[in-house]
């Protein structure tokens, strides 16, 4: 079963994030319907046109939000803290009528466990990483965000010209090499929409578009330890989901200097020379080019 319910901004992002695991609420007509095993749809405040849908974990019951606090917490000072932050929506004679509840939480993953689940892979290498990926959905709560420490989802694109010669490439600081475009999930389960996205970001165009609107390819990718703003990030595997997009290159490109400091259209033919990784330019880019010229020798 589907609720909906509205969530303010801060909250609403936060929860998207992975930061937020818990939803504190009245206990009222409308939430002694949820069940465990639910879905909640999460509408965002004021618009309520930005959407997320979750999984009902667990439901924590208690009479008061001080006992819940207590019980999920077991911190005083915190459990009055966040009493006190409730009184701004709930009134103590609310709280009275209908008791409160805590609602645990996960990110929805359904629609990208069935897009990777149809997935047909290229090689033995997307053979191993599908099955891993799919493990990971089925088992790990987090999966979307950077809050798991171990392994999360990111998607990647090559940018084509329109007449499939060139492939938009930048300069990355942290990898210092030339590469794709993309990045983190941050708790967007839409990686077409994020592989979009971050090309826009990355690049400076303003029109992008899918050639496909399926995963092109899938790759799990080992990220070694670095510092980003200013912070240690530990060594961890990305679950990269790939697509192929097409943009304008008389478009003006720029850089994004937080991540990179280069944005060229490099050759197709010169692409894997770019890359100072040669896992990347021999497991990742030379399937891709390989999988592209395969299915377009026309």
């Amino acid at each position: 079963m589907i609720h909906k319910m509205k969530l303010k901004e801060d909250p609403f992002y936060r929860m998207k994030n992975g930061l937020k695991e818990i939803e504190f609420r009245l206990f009222d007509e409308k939430r002694q319907q949820i069940k465990i095993g639910d879905k909640i749809e999460f509408s965002k405040l004021p618009e309520l046109e930005e959407k997320l849908i979750v999984d009902v974990l667990d439901l924590y019951r208690a009479n008061n939000f001080k006992e819940l606090f207590l019980h999920i917490y077991n911190d005083e000072k915190e459990a009055e803290d966040k009493v006190e932050r409730m009184r701004a929506f709930y009134s103590k004679d609310e709280e009275n009528q209908y008791g409160v509840v805590g609602i645990k939480v996960k990110i929805n993953t359904d629609d990208l466990f069935k897009s990777i689940e149809k997935y047909v892979p290229f090689n033995e290498q997307e053979e191993v990483d599908k099955r891993i990926m799919l493990k990971y959905l089925k088992e790990s709560n987090n999966i979307l965000t950077r809050n798991n420490e171990m392994a999360h989802f990111t998607s990647s694109a090559f940018v084509f010209n329109k007449n499939h010669t060139k492939v938009l490439m930048t300069y990355h600081k942290i990898y210092n090499s030339w590469g794709w475009v993309g990045g983190h999930s941050d708790g967007d389960n839409d990686l077409l929409y994020v592989a979009m996205k971050e090309a826009m970001e990355e690049t400076g165009i303003t029109k992008v578009k899918p050639i496909y609107d399926d995963i092109f390819t899938l790759e799990i990718i080992n990220v070694n330890g670095h510092e980003k703003r200013g912070k240690y990030v530990a060594s961890h595997a990305h679950l990269n989901v790939t697509y192929l997009l097409e943009a304008d290159e008389n478009e003006e490109i720029h850089i994004k200097e937080d991540e990179n400091s280069g944005v060229a259209w490099v050759p197709i033919d010169e692409v894997i020379g770019k890359s100072t990784e040669p896992w990347v330019r021999e497991r990742i880019y030379k399937k891709i080019l390989d999988k592209f010229k395969s299915e377009n020798k026309d």
